[in-house]
């Protein structure tokens, strides 16, 4: 599991990615990750109803989707696929 909460709390505090990376012993992949998503979605600060759960599922739901056994759909690589001639 990721600690978001505590990787966004060290980046509000100035600290750097490398350094988040470090001490908390995720990849500085998964830290730009989470702050990028973070950014992105408008989190500028936490507050206590925050958990690092719930920053986990709003960051990242594709991830939860994935988790639970479902796959997201390439409506158009099926439409493409039922498309194709049969062989006689």
């Amino acid at each position: 599991m990721i600690n978001c909460r505590r990787i966004l709390e060290l980046y509000s505090e100035g600290v750097s990615q490398r350094t988040i990376s470090s001490s908390t012993g995720h990849p500085r992949n998964t830290v730009s990750d989470v702050v990028r998503s973070a950014k992105k979605l408008g989190i500028e600060e936490l507050d206590d109803t925050m958990t690092n759960s719930w920053l986990e599922t709003f960051l990242f739901p594709e991830k939860q989707t994935l988790m639970k056994g479902y796959f997201h759909v390439d409506r158009d690589k099926v439409h493409k696929e039922f498309q194709k001639r049969m062989p006689p």
